[in-house]
């Protein structure tokens, strides 16, 4: 049976996903740091302004799904909140990290999927990437496809991935690929450009698109070095 999770759910999982690797010490989480984790301005697409109502809402559709429980911790004047998707859907390290940034991130590419994933899960290269992502499209267990593939942007040279478990919110990626498909030779003059802030978007996704770039440099010329040695 094919899941749709909403957007709220979806942040909600991917941020206990999250915490649960980075901050270990700080989990299961209580409503208002699962708040603030969910409404992040750095590591999320797009940045949210959930209330702790709205978190609360979005916990009990997930308790009800087998997703997510609610701990009551010895000494703690206030419940956690824990997800259990790792077990419930069978997924080992890698498959974890992917699916956990896809949930916050939204649509990527496999470069930007490895940055991103290092402290989740640290993958050897872009073919390990790329092999995981291929083996949550036909699992054996439920559900059988986490991801899916997306069609090349025009104007794009990488293919880029993301969850099929529910909703899918218009990121600053998303708004910028939809720029740059229109043919700004045919535009009239004076056309209106982007606002400000997606431009900033446009270059910070760039920089990181080059900073991969750089780092897979680095590391190719590092194991050539070992050779010499």
């Amino acid at each position: 049976m094919p899941m749709n999770l909403s957007l709220l759910e979806i942040r909600i999982l991917g941020s206990l996903m999250e915490k649960s690797v980075t901050t270990p010490e700080y989990y299961p989480m209580t409503l208002n740091a699962l708040t603030m984790a969910c409404n992040q301005k750095t590591s999320r697409d797009p940045v949210t302004d959930y209330s702790d109502d709205e978190i609360l809402a979005g916990l009990d559709i997930l308790r009800e799904e087998g997703l997510a429980m609610r701990v009551d911790v010895a000494g703690s004047r206030v419940p956690k909140f824990r997800h259990i998707l790792d077990k419930k859907w069978e997924l080992e390290r890698p498959s974890y990290a992917l699916l956990c940034i896809l949930f916050l991130r939204g649509a990527q590419t496999v470069g930007q999927l490895r940055q991103r994933c290092e402290r989740l899960f640290a993958f050897e290269d872009l073919d390990e990437v790329q092999s995981t992502l291929e083996s949550m499209q036909d699992r054996a267990d439920e559900p059988k496809c986490l991801i899916e593939k997306l069609e090349r942007s025009p104007g794009t040279k990488e293919i880029r991935y993301r969850h099929c478990l529910g909703q899918h919110a218009t990121s600053s990626v998303e708004i910028v690929h939809q720029y740059s498909n229109v043919n700004t030779a045919d535009s009239a003059p004076g056309a209106p450009l982007p606002p400000i802030s997606e431009r900033m978007r446009l270059l910070e996704n760039r920089v990181e698109e080059l900073e991969q770039i750089v780092t897979e440099t680095v590391r190719a010329f590092e194991k050539f070095k070992q050779q010499f040695e």
